[in-house]
């Protein structure tokens, strides 16, 4: 018997949803295949360093495409954390700073410092410690800040066991000695480079204000150990000199050509007793006193410079001895912290040979402590500055 109009439209029914079933399916596992091939693709957690979780960011956590006549200033915050955990899934500080730093300073930099330590400045063993991040940590922290659209800086910091003493004050008495040392740092150092390259940093430095070491060590050691660094790390490899060497010779190894650039940590006074300043009169003070040693070092040694660190504390007297984290004589003052920090920027923005500043810091860093202080809306009046 013939079907009905009935039987007709329900076996064409049928039909249809065994089809589109079929259709789903198929997208389904092209989907997962798509996925597998494409480990960038999608909220997956890679293994990289063992099982390091990789954060999970959607469109509108981005930052805006913006215009800047220098896209390629590094407009830098140091957000330093000093436990074993910092940096990694437990460290809820940090995930809940990154968003913060982004839209209070408009920052499109993070530096994130490892520190290491050793237990006099003639010790040849360099080691981590409580305050060392592990690198599974460091890999998820760069995951997570990039995620948001911050490119990131890592660097190595020292610690010495010795009231008074700190990385300026490493030295060794034989070629020999220093062997040891640049050895010891090589194999703590490393799995930290190999994060920085899993994770996607942009720059990483090789080292921060080793006084003596950067003088007197010899050249063929720091050339290995840029060497060893270059063979692990694909970006930017900087080193961080301290601001006190401005006015020695520049070190032969600096113009390395796997060198990028050389960072300084600037705590430069600018003034000779305790004084509080308004803004006019810090810019010219910060152009003479900075910025002309700055250009002066980027001319000599043919690369930008970066300032790896600089800082003002919340204190009247912050032009004074500006390396001090605490002012035992004059009050806290934010106003003039945030003056400072905008005479920096009005040098630095339009000088074509620093190519980057990172201010010390966030938070966790005594009186330099830049979150909640008026200073923020300086740094976010510049870093989102077209000029810059």
């Amino acid at each position: 018997m013939p079907p009905s109009f009935f039987q007709r439209h329900f076996l064409l029914f049928v039909i249809g949803a065994i089809a589109l079933t079929i259709a789903v399916q198929a997208l389904l596992i092209a989907g997962e295949h798509y996925l597998a091939s494409h480990p960038g693709v999608g909220p997956s957690y890679g293994v990289i360093l063992g099982k390091t979780p990789t954060p999970t960011v959607t469109p509108a956590q981005t930052q805006p495409a913006n215009l800047y006549q220098r896209p390629d200033f590094e407009a830098g915050i140091v957000d330093p954390h000093w436990t074993q955990n910092s940096y990694g899934p437990d460290d809820i500080a940090w995930q809940n700073d990154l968003p913060l730093i982004q839209a209070q300073t408009g920052a499109r930099w993070l530096e994130m410092p490892v520190l290491f330590t050793q237990t006099s400045p003639t010790s040849t063993q360099v080691k981590t410690g409580q305050g060392t991040p592990t690198a599974e940590s460091v890999v998820f922290g760069i995951r997570a800040a990039r995620a948001l659209g911050f490119h990131v800086f890592i660097v190595p910091l020292f610690s010495v066991d010795v009231q008074g003493a700190w990385a300026a004050s490493i030295q060794f008495s034989t070629v020999a000695l220093e062997q040891q040392w640049f050895d010891s740092f090589w194999q703590t150092f490393q799995p930290y480079v190999v994060a920085a390259q899993a994770g996607g940093a942009e720059q990483i430095s090789i080292g921060t204000e080793e006084v003596w070491l950067q003088e007197y060590a010899s050249i063929t050691l720091w050339n290995t150990l840029i060497a060893r660094v270059r063979s692990v790390f694909a970006g930017t490899i900087t080193y961080d000199m301290n601001w006190t060497s401005l006015s020695d010779p520049v070190p032969a190894w600096f113009s390395n050509s796997d060198l990028g650039m050389v960072g300084v940590s600037e705590y430069i006074p600018l003034v000779d007793q305790r004084e509080r300043l308004e803004l006019p009169a810090i810019i010219p003070l910060w152009r003479d006193k900075v910025k002309v040693l700055l250009d002066t070092l980027s001319t000599q040694i043919g690369k930008p410079v970066i300032l790896s660190e600089i800082g003002y504390r919340n204190s009247a007297d912050t032009l004074y001895h500006p390396w001090l984290p605490f002012s035992t004589v004059s009050p806290s003052d934010p106003t003039e912290q945030a003056a400072a920090c905008d005479a920096a920027l009005t040098n630095i923005i339009p000088d074509s040979h620093i190519m980057g500043t990172f201010f010390w810091g966030w938070d966790s860093v005594n009186g330099f402590k830049l979150s909640g202080q008026p200073a923020m809306a300086v740094l976010h009046k510049w870093y989102t500055s077209p000029q810059a």
